[in-house]
């Protein structure tokens, strides 16, 4: 009974903070001055993340407030104080970035290609160093083995970049998201059983459902994830699969994620995505459509 009492306000919380903190949340990035030009080079907020963290933190607070009151397993409190401090951490190293102007470097090769030929640390620098540092601390925590806590610091570190990397087209990465959890969730079923698996899925939840509430907002090109909501989205991701599956699935998840992180810096996702019939349809489903952006700019009369 307890279990559904805490998964039901996983699923309520959100759906009521949704509506206020998303009309702040725009006042507060617009007022920011937080516009980008998106990939149609038609202008965007961007670090509409910053909503959804808002939003999975709160959830997340009252969650671990009404375990302490009801004297939970202190295992399951100190996951999710992890998971919280890692999610709020990557987001601010994202929101670091988001609100940086040095933004020509893309990729771990240019990054580190600035610093080496300018001895300057750009923002997406400072954001590879927070994020690799707060992974490497969550990680061994999380872990009971050296060679666990390695597998747990790969996966910390690489999965917010992952997601990061699909992060190019509305709603692309939220679909990744919820690709690669439900897939963290099927694992952890078949290989911890059902009851452990679920049991880290009380401070995932908060984050799948206002992953959910923002999907409209993100795939109508009203609001870009940015790099604050996409590092959240991918610690999520990298936090599922640490806490909820054994480590045989871990690292092999963690060698799908390095191979993706070098293919990333050779070949353009978004022309392979085009390639693929499936793909392609899966990549664009419930994103608006050119003529219905336009149309959503001008008014019903179409007139520019």
């Amino acid at each position: 009974m307890e279990t559904k009492i805490m998964m039901l306000i996983a699923v309520v919380f959100p759906l009521v903070l949704d509506r206020p903190l998303y009309k702040i949340g725009i006042q507060k990035l617009k007022a920011l001055g937080m516009n980008r030009f998106n990939y149609d080079g038609e202008p965007v907020l961007t670090a509409g993340g910053l909503i959804l963290v808002c939003t999975s933190a709160i959830t997340g607070i009252v969650l671990i407030g009404l375990l302490l009151l009801r004297g939970a397993k202190s295992e399951l409190l100190l996951n999710g104080l992890l998971f919280l401090t890692g999610m709020i951490t990557m987001a601010f190293w994202g929101w670091r970035d988001d609100r940086a102007s040095d933004r020509d470097a893309k990729g771990f090769r240019g990054h580190f290609g600035v610093f080496w030929r300018e001895r300057r640390m750009t923002s997406g620098m400072w954001k590879l160093i927070g994020g690799t540092s707060t992974a490497f601390c969550l990680s061994f925590t999380l872990s009971n083995s050296l060679g666990a806590g390695i597998v747990s610091f790969g996966l910390l570190a690489l999965s917010p970049n992952i997601v990061n990397l699909f992060d190019l087209r509305p709603a692309r990465a939220i679909k990744v998201f919820w690709c690669l959890t439900v897939l963290a969730g099927a694992f952890g079923i078949w290989t911890l059983g059902a009851s452990a698996a679920m049991a880290n899925w009380i401070f995932l939840i908060p984050v799948f459902m206002a992953s959910m509430l923002m999907f409209p907002h993100d795939a109508g090109g009203k609001t870009m994830l940015g790099d604050t909501g996409s590092n959240a989205l991918g610690f999520a991701v990298g936090f599922s699969f640490v806490s909820g599956t054994s480590i045989y699935v871990q690292a092999s998840m963690l060698v799908l994620f390095l191979c993706l992180q070098v293919a990333a810096e050779f070949c353009s996702f978004s022309r392979a995505i085009e390639q693929v019939a499936w793909l392609r349809r899966l990549d664009q489903w419930g994103r608006v459509t050119e003529a219905e952006n336009k149309k959503n700019q001008t008014g019903s009369s179409g007139l520019v």
